[in-house]
């Protein structure tokens, strides 16, 4: 093979398939008939990209009626479209016109208010492919308005991102194939109640609810079954207010599958704290965020192979037993963000070190004397990685550099320039890493 040109069909398209900017594509067209032929369905497989503009659906459908009218293609261009972003100023004509042209289309968000039954009732007639559909912005329906969505037999995904009234119901979704929801409040204050809410959807996998839900949990306790989601294995539950939450627990012991659990922005007291190690028996992934002041760890989660805890507090005894109640946990990484841990001296229960700890969660620009206060002696900076290790039995990681990540946390982990650690490499650490405690009082 003396140039690229003369590569396989095969060979090209795997090149052409992993080149991610719009704007190359565009030049491969440019090349001969050949790559004309293969880049022109990719350049419209998700037309005008992550960043659109106001005017995006307008040209799109502009550009649709002028293929057609030149021939430029055999096969309609719209054929090629699999996803497309509906932006707010976008005409609800404009919006029916694409649909109209693009047959294929797999996954759809729409940022437009005022959508109406018959608006859906045209997105589950002409989107037959349909697998992800997304609505980004708050709008008032009527209580027939999710009705069509049974009828879309490849929806897996549903994201309904801003509520606006939670009295809407959404009875309609359990007869949907739905695999993913996401439910979101736009931060009104109401509850979602069995008004709103369904029996349940037996394919779903991933739910997602940001809003308040005690309303939806005390409702499932008067089902006479209270497995609504017979194969859930990754739950988030996100609460803007604090308060103590006991439904939890049926919840989860009706859902035992649960492999992936992130609780946000409520009180987690012992009774959820231990629902969580004998109830859910196959969680692998616990994320703790904003929870306030966390009871102590009393039971052992034989499973769990990473732990995140964000603004969270945690009393001394959790800290030192870690590795007993985490067997399956390896290394620790507190965030920069938090300073350091204070502690006094001590209590012969736990050895010669501590009796409490308190973590000081200030900011980083928190002057020396606030760090340290009154003894200098008497805290432990969380940059002081041996003796942590000695209090956790855990091996601590200060990922400071990429030689200081051990070999079976760098999955996919890119190696930089002078061994650096960017932002976005601790992030991916932080989701992909197992056998990890993650620290962080950040967000």
């Amino acid at each position: 093979m003396s140039s690229l040109g003369d590569a396989s069909i095969e060979i090209l398209l795997l090149i052409l398939n992993n080149v991610d900017q719009q704007s190359a594509l565009y030049e491969c067209a440019l090349v001969n008939k050949t790559f004309y032929a293969m880049a022109i369905p990719l350049l419209w497989r998700e037309p005008g990209g992550a960043k659109r503009g106001h005017n995006f659906l307008p040209r799109l459908l502009q550009s649709l009626r002028q293929a057609d009218k030149h021939c430029l293609h055999s096969t309609p261009l719209g054929d090629n479209i699999r996803t497309l972003n509906v932006s707010e100023s976008t005409r609800l004509q404009d919006l029916h016109a694409v649909i109209n042209n693009a047959p294929l289309v797999e996954e759809l968000a729409i940022d437009i208010k005022e959508l109406n039954d018959t608006d859906m009732e045209q997105i589950a007639l002409n989107c037959p492919q349909l697998k992800c559909l997304s609505f980004t912005n708050y709008f008032e329906v009527s209580d027939r308005f999710f009705d069509p969505l049974p009828h879309c037999a490849n929806l897996r995904e549903l994201n309904i991102l801003a509520i606006v009234h939670p009295d809407q119901p959404l009875a309609s979704l359990q007869h949907c194939p739905l695999e993913k929801l996401r439910l979101r409040s736009f931060g009104f204050d109401g509850d979602f109640t069995k008004k709103t809410f369904f029996g349940g959807i037996p394919t779903l996998t991933h739910l997602d609810m940001d809003y308040k839900t005690g309303g939806f949990l005390r409702y499932c306790q008067t089902l006479p079954s209270r497995t609504l989601f017979p194969v859930l294995t990754d739950l988030r539950i996100v609460k803007n207010h604090f308060g103590v939450y006991n439904d939890l627990v049926p919840f989860f012991k009706a859902h035992p599958l649960i492999r992936t659990l992130s609780l946000e922005g409520m009180n987690i007291d012992p009774a959820v704290m231990t629902s969580l190690a004998t109830d859910l028996v196959h969680l692998q992934r616990l994320t703790l965020i904003k929870n306030g002041e966390l009871p102590p760890f009393t039971q052992a989660f034989h499973r769990v192979e990473k732990l995140t805890l964000r603004g969270c507090h945690m009393n001394v005894d959790s800290t030192v037993r870690m590795a007993t109640h985490f067997p399956n946990i390896h290394y620790l990484h507190i965030g920069k963000e938090i300073k350091n841990w204070r502690r006094i001296p001590s209590d012969p229960v736990i050895g010669e070190e501590f009796d409490n700890w308190q973590q000081v969660l200030s900011d980083f620009s928190d002057s020396e004397s606030d760090l340290w206060e009154d003894n200098t002696e008497s805290s432990i900076s969380q940059s002081d990685g041996p003796t942590i290790e000695s209090l956790t039995k855990l091996t601590y990681l200060d990922f400071a550099s990429y030689d200081s990540v051990p070999n079976n946390l760098k999955a996919n982990l890119p190696r930089r320039m002078r061994g650096r650690l960017l932002r976005e490499d601790l992030d991916h650490i932080r989701e992909t890493a197992l056998g990890l405690v993650w620290i962080d009082h950040g967000c």
